[in-house]
C-alpha cells in the first residue's frame, strides 16, 4: 500500500536530452511493450503467406543478377513450388545441390522487428519535442529497411559464392547469417539519432519503477535525521546514486562541502543544517554540486 501511495504522489519525471524534454504516458509505454512484438509478428506472417511470395522472387532474382555480375557464376533463379519453398538457386552443376529459398531468407524478419519498434515508440508529451516525430519515424523506417535489405543481399552473395567454391552449406549458412546480425546494432544507433524516444522510453520505464523505492529511501532518511542527526553512509550512497568506488573516493570532500561530517559508517548532520539537509534531500536531484556554494 505504501509503495502504491508513493507511486501516485511522485512527480512525473522529465528526461532532458539534446535540448529536448522527454516525458511519456504510462499507456504509451505499455503499447510499446505489447504492440511492438505483436505487430512485428503479424507483419512477418503477412509476408510468410503464399500471396506475398512475390518478395521471394524479387530477392532471388536480384541476388542471381549480382552473383553473375560479380562472380560470373552462371547461376539461375528457378521456380519450383514445393511447400514453403517456391524459388531456388540453380547452379547448373551436378556437384552442387540447388539452394531453396524461404521467407526467412529475405531478411524481412529483421525489418518487421524494427518497424514494430519504430511505430510503437512513444511520443514525448512535450509539444516541441514531438513536433517532428512523424517525419523522424518515417525517415528511420525507410533507411533502416533499406540497410537491412542491402545487407541481406550481400550476406547471400557471400554465402552462395563460398558454397560455389566448395564450402559446405551447413558450415556457412548459419555462421554468416549470425555474423551479419551486427547490423542491428548500427540500426539502433541510427534510431537513437533520429528517434531517441525509443532508448529514452526504456530508461523512463526504469525511472518509473525505481521512483517509489527512491521516495521510500528519502522518507527513511528524513525520519532518521529528524530523530538522531545521522544517517547510514550506505543509504546516502543509494540516494546519491553513486557506485561504491566513486562514493568512497568522494564522500569526504562531498560532506565537507556541505558542512557535514563522517563518523564511522554514518554521515553526521549538524542541528543547524538539519532543515537544509532535508530540503536538499527532497529535491528531484538532491545535493547537486552547484548547491555547495550556497552552504
Amino acid at each position: 500500500m505504501l509503495k502504491n501511495k508513493l507511486f501516485l504522489k511522485f512527480k512525473k519525471p522529465v528526461i532532458e536530452f539534446n535540448e529536448r524534454r522527454f516525458m511519456f504516458s504510462i499507456r504509451s509505454l505499455i503499447l510499446l511493450a505489447i504492440g511492438a512484438p505483436i505487430s512485428a509478428y503479424l507483419i512477418y506472417l503477412f509476408f510468410d503467406w503464399e500471396v506475398s511470395y512475390w518478395l521471394h522472387e524479387i530477392v532471388v532474382k536480384q541476388t542471381v543478377y549480382f552473383l553473375n555480375l560479380f562472380f560470373n557464376m552462371g547461376v539461375n533463379a528457378i521456380y519450383n513450388p514445393v511447400g514453403k519453398y517456391h524459388w531456388a538457386f540453380d547452379f547448373n552443376n551436378p556437384e552442387l545441390a540447388n539452394i531453396s529459398f524461404e521467407t526467412f531468407c529475405t531478411g524481412i524478419q529483421a525489418i518487421c522487428i524494427f518497424v514494430g519498434v519504430i511505430i510503437f515508440t512513444p511520443h514525448s508529451q512535450d509539444p516541441e519535442t514531438k513536433r517532428d516525430i512523424i517525419w523522424r519515424k518515417t525517415k528511420s523506417l525507410i533507411i533502416s529497411s533499406i540497410i537491412f535489405y542491402v545487407v541481406n543481399i550481400i550476406r547471400m552473395l557471400i554465402q552462395i559464392e563460398l558454397y560455389n567454391i566448395g564450402y559446405e552449406w551447413v558450415d556457412i549458412h548459419f555462421s554468416i547469417s549470425a555474423a551479419s546480425s551486427f547490423i542491428a546494432a548500427i540500426i539502433v544507433l541510427l534510431m537513437h539519432r533520429w528517434i531517441p524516444e525509443f532508448i529514452i522510453s526504456i530508461i523512463y520505464i526504469g525511472t518509473l519503477v525505481s521512483e517509489p523505492i527512491k521516495q521510500k529511501r528519502k522518507k527513511t532518511v528524513k525520519e532518521t535525521v529528524n530523530e538522531s542527526n545521522k544517517v547510514k553512509l550506505k543509504l546516502m550512497r543509494k540516494i546519491l546514486r553513486m557506485d561504491k568506488k566513486t562514493f568512497s573516493q568522494d564522500i569526504s570532500s562531498w560532506s565537507e562541502g556541505f558542512g557535514y561530517s563522517i563518523e564511522g559508517m554514518y554521515l553526521i548532520i549538524p542541528s543547524e543544517k538539519k532543515s537544509d539537509f532535508i530540503e536538499q534531500l527532497m529535491q528531484d536531484k538532491p545535493f547537486k554540486k552547484s548547491n555547495i556554494e550556497k552552504n
